[in-house]
């Protein structure tokens, strides 16, 4: 396939992404398949799943060159897919498909659908663009359904109310960021006063966005008031992030070196991946467990964006998709759970394996894969991370191994605590659903798959790390990987 084709093939793809889930929230806004939501809403998240696999290997067969269209502004094209897209666009249709194919069916009314369906159209456009204006109108569409949905749910008003504070911060923030570094570009080589200014507001943004410390409370307010659905959505793709990959990453300091604003972001990261992982150990209920453990990954996947090599950058990316999916998974185990057993203590053992023994089992693998389990993507994100902290700065790596030691203790102690336990003899019995299973697998398989064979998409995410940092990646087998920062030097 030629440059020529695809500069067709891979616009008509992010269409067959963003446009199948509208055209689905459309239909169901006029009053077509209100009764059954849940299957024009999977039909389009499936197809721009299938979408998103065929930008990837395109991608992966390519000649690496990213497929921008349209205007161009501030070192970005309002379409643009390079790697990370390439690789970002499938995750989130994943976590999309699941999330809609395991909410219970009183969570999955028609308005509900709808909106997941718009954030779902909202996400995928935000990753296949590059333009910071676009980012900054997407920030919007991403956070709104959250709020909305949210502040309509039962005792969700206080969470919805901190996430709105949060979110108003952020756009604010951005906005104005994004607007002042536009004026005084410095990814144009020339940078005053203005342009600095605009990019530690955007980098505020960010941690405001991400839910770094000081600006964490919203992280598990959303997920104990929040539907599932709706915090995982605006939590897992990290919008936050890649606002930074693409207005931060090789732009500021006139592309020599690192940001000074990705510098601060990264320590402050490392130390909210800690102290999300260390709060997670004593948290009272499932949903608290689930948001603090989600603010603690989200922290290691920001922390890991200030290296000055591409091996430090993919392992920033891989822990990116590992926490993605494992995450998710445990939030969908955790909601499948409260739909036949109502919300979960931590306080005291439940007792639900007899209930439940297939979810017990998914929820430790997912939580045995989020902590770098050999065999796992987490095991090849963890280490590809750890080696570039700790041969950057030996505190870097000792948190990120802390912060690890922690979230292991507290997915153990949840796991235990909720399924084990004397059980009621005459308690009741739930099998698990087909379309949960699915889902469920559907999310764990990579995990496994990418674990055991981490070489093509290591390979794929080392070559766009370069390229963002405007260096040529050694593309070499996984596991000669972690000798590469000292033989570049």
């Amino acid at each position: 396939m030629t440059a020529a084709d695809t500069q067709v093939v891979i616009p008509a793809l992010v269409a067959a992404m963003v446009g199948p889930p509208l055209a689905a929230a459309a239909l169901m806004q006029v009053g077509l398949s209100r009764q059954s939501p849940r299957l024009p809403a999977a039909a389009a998240l499936s197809t721009a799943f299938v979408a998103g696999n065929l930008i990837a290997w395109r991608w992966t067969v390519g000649d690496g060159v990213a497929c921008e269209l349209g205007d161009r502004l501030g070192g970005g094209s309002f379409l643009h897919v390079d790697g990370i897209s390439a690789v970002l666009l499938p995750f989130a249709a994943l976590v999309m498909l699941a999330i809609v194919l395991v909410a219970p069916k009183r969570f999955l009314d028609a308005p509900a659908a709808i909106r997941i369906l718009g954030s779902a159209a909202a996400v995928f456009a935000l990753f296949a663009t590059a333009h910071p204006l676009v980012i900054v109108a997407l920030w919007i569409a991403t956070a709104l359904p959250t709020w909305i949905v949210t502040r309509g749910t039962p005792g969700g008003r206080p969470a919805a109310r901190v996430f709105a504070m949060a979110m108003l911060v952020a756009l604010v923030s951005v906005a104005v960021g994004t607007v002042l570094m536009l004026v005084d570009p410095p990814w144009e080589g020339h940078c005053g006063v203005v342009g600095a200014a605009g990019g530690w507001l955007v980098a505020i943004a960010v941690l405001v966005r991400e839910g770094i410390v000081p600006f964490h409370s919203w992280y598990p307010a959303l997920y104990s008031g929040a539907p599932v659905s709706m915090a995982l959505a605006a939590t897992v793709p990290q919008v936050g992030a890649y606002t930074a990959v693409r207005l931060l990453i090789g732009h500021a300091d006139h592309g020599d070196g690192v940001a000074q604003e990705l510098v601060v972001l990264s320590q402050l990261a490392l130390v909210t991946a800690v102290y999300g992982a260390a709060i997670a150990v004593v948290q009272r209920d499932l949903r608290g467990l689930i948001g603090t453990l989600a603010m603690s990954q989200s922290a290691l996947v920001l922390a890991g964006l200030a290296g000055k090599l591409p091996m430090e950058l993919n392992g920033a990316f891989c822990v990116w998709i590992s926490s993605g999916l494992t995450l998710t998974g445990i939030a969908l185990v955790a909601w499948a759970l409260e739909s036949r057993a109502g919300p979960l203590s931590l306080e005291s053992p439940r007792g639900r394996f007899r209930d439940s023994p297939t979810l017990a089992a998914l929820f430790l693998l997912f939580g045995l894969a989020s902590l770098g389990l050999p065999g796992t993507l987490s095991f090849v994100a963890d280490d590809l991370i750890v080696s570039g902290s700790l041969d950057e700065q030996l505190h870097s790596g000792l948190m990120v191994i802390g912060s690890t030691v922690l979230s292991a203790i507290a997915v153990l102690r949840g796991w235990f605590t909720i399924f084990g336990g004397p059980a009621a003899v005459d308690g009741p019995r739930h099998s698990t659903l087909f379309r949960e299973r699915l889902a469920l697998l559907a999310l764990l398989v990579p995990s496994f798959v990418f674990g055991i064979v981490p070489g093509p998409l290591v390979r794929s995410l080392e070559r766009a790390a370069g390229q963002l940092l405007g260096v040529e990646a050694t593309i070499v087998p996984y596991e000669t990987t972690r000798e590469t920062p000292a033989e570049a030097r």
